[in-house]
C-alpha cells in the first residue's frame, strides 16, 4: 500500500472524508500509479482494503468497514490499542461491540495486569457488565483467591463477596473456603458479628 492510500484511509477512519470521496481518491491514485508502473489495479470501488499498515491493526479492513467504525465513534485510537491490549486481531463485530458495551483497553490491560490472561471478548464485556475490574481481581487473590476462575469473580462479585469479607472468614478460622462456600456464608448473612 502506498503512502497516499494510507493517507487517504487514515482520513477516512478521522472522518474528513466520505466513503464516496475516499473511493475517488483511492481510484485516482491508483490511476496515476498505473500510468507510472503500466501495472493493472487489483482494489476497485468501496471494496478495496489495507493490505498491510505498520501495525498490523487493520489489515483486511474494507473502506465500508472503517467507515462504520467511525460511524459508531470506534477510532483508529481504539482499535489499536484494543487490539493490543487483547493481544490478537478483533473483528469489525467485536470492536463494535467492546465500544458500545464501555469496554476500555485499559480496564482490559488492568484486567490482565490483574492475573486474568487470554481474556476473550466475550468474558471481557461479562465482566465489565458485572462490575469485576483489576482492583477487584487483585484484591481476591491478595486475599488468598488465586485459583478462581472469570465466571466466579463474576459470582463473587454479584453476591458481594470481597477480599474483605474472606479475610473477615480467615480471621474465623475459615482458611479454606471455596468460592461455592464463601458465596453460601454471605447469602445467609455470615459475618464477624455473626459468630461472636
Amino acid at each position: 500500500m502506498s503512502d497516499e492510500q494510507a493517507q487517504i484511509l487514515e482520513m477516512l477512519v478521522t472522518g474528513r472524508v466520505t466513503v464516496e470521496q475516499a473511493a475517488q481518491l483511492l481510484d485516482a491514485v491508483d490511476a496515476a500509479a498505473n500510468t507510472r508502473t503500466h501495472e493493472s489495479a487489483s482494489l476497485r470501488g468501496a471494496q478495496r482494503q489495507w493490505d498491510e499498515r505498520a501495525d498490523g491493526v487493520f489489515a483486511k479492513l474494507t473502506v465500508e468497514q472503517i467507515h462504520h467504525l467511525h460511524e459508531r465513534g470506534v477510532t483508529a485510537a481504539f482499535i489499536r490499542q484494543m487490539c493490543a491490549a487483547l493481544r490478537r486481531d478483533l473483528s469489525l463485530a467485536d470492536l463494535i461491540k467492546l465500544y458500545e458495551r464501555g469496554v476500555t483497553p485499559r480496564f482490559v490491560t488492568d484486567l490482565i495486569e490483574a492475573g486474568c490472561a487470554n481474556l476473550s471478548v466475550g468474558e471481557a464485556i461479562k465482566l465489565y457488565d458485572h462490575g469485576v475490574d483489576g482492583n477487584f481481581v487483585r484484591d481476591l487473590r491478595s486475599a488468598g483467591l488465586v485459583d478462581a476462575t472469570l465466571a466466579q469473580y463474576v459470582k463473587l462479585y454479584d453476591h458481594g463477596v470481597d477480599a474483605n469479607f474472606i479475610r473477615e472468614m480467615q480471621g474465623l478460622g475459615f482458611t479454606d473456603l471455596g468460592v461455592g462456600q464463601l458465596i453460601a456464608l454471605r447469602d445467609n448473612g455470615v459475618d464477624g458479628e455473626a459468630c461472636e
